[in-house]
């Protein structure tokens, strides 16, 4: 045959390769998840935890199936008999994963690699068992409500709790409690183990740092020892109070600068001081009251106090200067 000649056979063959070429189209086509599900068949995933009844623990106690497969099948491959049940009920035995995987391997043999273990398993016979999920979600429930309390917006942040809390009875229940009242920055949580008659089986510990997100007062320009505090000089800025303790909430007054503050920085209690009833260099009404006579002059204070303190005073006529008694914002007596 001449090269490029056109005959029946050619059509065909070139019939067949476009076929075939479609075919391997539509084989790299399909899905990498069913290939790889086809490939590797059911796949289930170990618990870190689990409660099992006895007198065998079985692989639907201990493991839950991960992808379509496995659901599939798991009314079966969760009846496959493992060890045998501890017989000592209520108390949690620890195994790690490479000792797990030779005890699988023996009782379930190859399937063994249809498994993914946990870095660890602890196991008790009867009882229940609260799981690292659970925990963290009812402890994340208690703390919401009492970070909304405090305003802002609210970030839990390095929640460190026990990887699991077993109890010996399916009736015991946990009981979530805190130290203080929450706080921004770090907080303790406490965690009981009740018995329904209110006894304590069990006392743990958690922690959590929050962070409160707020708008806070801080100086819209620099503000120096004894300055005032007007609404010109208090701007708002968003911050975390978790690294602002002791931020001054805008309420009170009126007040004046116990010592500097820079412009945007933020106000704390320790940056205010009362303003006193009646400052130095102030004028004010100095009342003579006695027996017979009461006499009201004007007078400078010398000095500045507060309600019922005392303060020198000079009397504006007499230029003499007396101590006297703080009645009100804007008068002394001397009797």
């Amino acid at each position: 045959m001449t090269y490029g000649q056109d005959t029946g056979n050619g059509k065909s063959l070139i019939c067949w390769i476009v076929g075939l070429a479609a075919v391997l189209a539509a084989c790299l086509a399909l899905p990498a998840s069913a290939s790889a599900e086809t490939e590797k068949g059911w796949r289930a995933m170990v618990r870190s935890e689990a409660c099992v009844k006895g007198p065998d623990v079985t692989l639907g106690e201990i493991a839950d199936p991960v992808n379509g497969t496995a659901r599939a099948q798991w009314k079966t491959l969760s009846d496959i008999k493992l060890w045998k049940a501890a017989t000592r009920v209520g108390r949690p035995v620890t195994i790690d994963r490479d000792k797990l995987r030779k005890v699988l391997r023996y009782y379930i043999g190859d399937m063994v690699g249809n498994l993914v273990l946990p870095s660890q398993l602890t196991v008790q016979t009867g009882g229940r068992v609260v799981s690292g999920a659970e925990l963290k979600s009812r402890v994340v429930a208690f703390l919401t409500p009492r970070a909304e309390a405090l305003g802002g917006e609210a970030e839990f942040k390095n929640l460190r709790l026990p990887l699991h809390i077993f109890f010996p009875n399916t009736y015991d229940k946990l009981v979530i409690d805190a130290d203080k009242a929450l706080k921004p920055g770090h907080n303790r949580i406490k965690l009981h183990g009740v018995t329904p008659d209110g006894r304590i089986l069990s006392r743990r510990a958690g922690s959590v740092f929050l962070n409160i997100w707020k708008a806070v007062p801080v100086a819209a320009r620099p503000l120096n020892r004894f300055e005032r505090v007007t609404r010109d000089s208090v701007t708002f800025r968003r911050v975390n109070l978790a690294h602002n303790p002791e931020v001054w909430d805008g309420e009170g007054g009126p007040w004046r600068m116990a010592r500097t503050l820079g412009r945007g920085q933020v106000f704390t209690r320790s940056h205010l001081e009362r303003v006193p009833l009646i400052e130095k260099g102030e004028t004010v009404y100095l009342k003579y009251l006695g027996r017979r006579v009461q006499l009201t002059v004007k007078a400078e204070s010398q000095g500045e106090a507060g309600m019922g303190q005392q303060v020198a005073v000079k009397n504006l006529q007499s230029k003499k200067t007396i101590v006297a008694t703080v009645v009100s914002d804007d008068t002394v007596i001397v009797r």
